[in-house]
């Protein structure tokens, strides 16, 4: 039987330096999940699954969110490491196939994420400016994306701060102004809040919540992004516990208010045709500029998303490329601490979405999200098996009670909730239009990073 590897044992030779504050982890975390899924994705399922079934998806994906968040933060603040569960997998899960399977999706799912959101940013741009192609807002978006990234960590927190702060003041502005049309209609006689439509409390049947979850999960995915930022992040076992929880409710709060108000105001038959429902609640509160106003907004969260892309999938890459399951040209870093060889990879792959040249900007946006939903709920699921095999291990006594600097409640439910409800969520979305088009496309991109273990026969040392 295979045993626990010692974190020792597989350590960099190029190490990234500490320069996040806890202000950029605080905004990180808390802007992280609120991206282009929430003001632009969310359309589709209030289409497909109703408002009822829309707010009951929200609110258990916030949930496996708030439980995800518990273990990984035990983890980081155990191990703090730019790897993050990656990094975990080749330590408490017995076969390090998994790891280097999991590293190489989820480096893969952040490309194709980034790709999405330079097609969100460009699309915006585009609806302005017209006379100009979407493809070139991309690249014109990647290129300044990539030179923020290549200065320093400090320059990607410091804009991902900015950036995640203008996140976080729309959704409380969209929150008041959803509160004053709901007040505003209350006063009309034929209006009566329901999140009933006209076909039921489900128009399309309950299973249709499960079916819609890899895109309502999207949302939420990015919060990770704190457990790789605790490598880079001063005092990281004093500053995550402070942010676990108080993220997980946060988010909570957040997304429940502004879908409850979505779904009380929003017109139930309104096909999605990439506005944001955001922007039609805007026009309709009375506020002058509005629309403008939260079409930047979601232009701001699309650039927010593609700079932590850009930043995940790099230290993904260096994390991987210690662990010698990359090249290891991928684990040096320059003189400012930044692995600029993942960072020039990673952009270079994400030009795919100059295939926006040739595909409806809206559906190359929607597939894309799709696909990386299902390895965000892989990840998520390796995140609660680590953290069960650490606490056993600490239980067991192989690991020091001290390393328990923050402890994830409920032990052994918690992981468990995380695992299971992250495989229904990839089974169910198996059944949804696309499904089997996103299953074989993800199980043929395994199958090809498997093979690749057996070819190369990455070993450790």
């Amino acid at each position: 039987m295979s045993t626990l590897q010692e974190p020792s044992l597989i350590e960099h030779k190029g190490e990234l330096r500490r320069n996040l504050k806890k202000r950029h982890l605080l905004m990180m975390s808390l802007g992280g999940t609120i991206g282009t899924g929430l003001f632009i994705g969310i359309a589709e399922p209030l289409y497909n699954v109703g408002p009822a079934g829309t707010l009951l998806a929200y609110l258990l994906a916030g949930g496996i969110m708030l439980a995800t968040m518990m273990c990984l933060g035990e983890l980081s603040c155990a191990f703090p490491h730019s790897g993050s569960f990656q990094h975990y997998a080749l330590i408490f899960i017995p076969n390090p196939l998994w790891s280097y399977t999991i590293g190489w999706l989820y480096w893969f799912s952040w490309v194709f994420s980034l790709a999405a959101d330079l097609t969100a940013a460009g699309f915006i741009a585009h609806h302005y400016f017209p006379s100009i192609p979407v493809h070139y807002f991309c690249l014109i978006i990647l290129v300044a994306l990539t030179l923020i990234n290549l200065c320093s960590a400090k320059s990607f927190g410091e804009c991902e701060y900015w950036l995640s702060a203008i996140k976080v003041f729309a959704i409380v502005l969209f929150i008041a102004a959803g509160a004053v049309m709901i007040y505003s209609l209350a006063g009309h006689a034929d209006w009566h809040p329901t999140l009933k439509t006209s076909a039921g409390w489900f128009p399309h049947g309950w299973w249709q919540i499960l079916v819609c979850m890899t895109v309502v999960i999207y949302s939420f995915q990015g919060v990770e992004l704190v457990g790789n930022a605790a490598g880079e992040t001063e005092s990281p076992q004093t500053i995550l516990p402070k942010v676990i929880l108080g993220i997980g409710v946060r988010i909570i709060l957040f997304y429940g208010l502004a879908i409850a108000i979505l779904a009380l105001v929003y017109p139930r038959d309104s096909i999605p045709n990439g506005q944001s429902p955001f922007v039609w609640v805007f026009s309709h509160a009375g506020i002058p500029g509005a629309e403008v106003l939260m079409t930047l907004v979601i232009f701001s969260a699309a650039v927010s998303a593609a700079n932590s892309a850009i930043y995940a999938s790099s230290r993904m890459l260096w994390s991987m490329a210690g662990d010698r399951f990359a090249p290891a040209c991928f684990s040096r870093v320059s003189r400012n601490g930044v692995p600029v060889n993942a960072i020039m990879l990673t952009v270079v792959l994400a030009l795919v979405s100059m295939l926006t040249r040739y595909i409806s900007a809206q559906q190359f946006y929607l597939y894309l999200i799709a696909s990386t939903g299902q390895v965000g709920c892989l990840a998520w699921i390796v995140i609660g098996w680590c953290q069960y095999r650490f606490r056993r291990a600490v239980n067991q006594g192989v690991y020091s009670r001290s390393l328990l600097r923050y402890r994830s409640p409920l032990f052994p439910w918690v992981a468990g909730f995380v695992v299971v409800t992250n495989i229904a969520i990839i089974i169910g979305t198996w059944f949804s239009r696309q499904g089997l088009l996103i299953m074989l496309i993800e199980l043929l991109l395994m199958a090809c990073i498997i093979a690749s273990w057996f070819c190369f026969r990455p070993t450790l040392k």
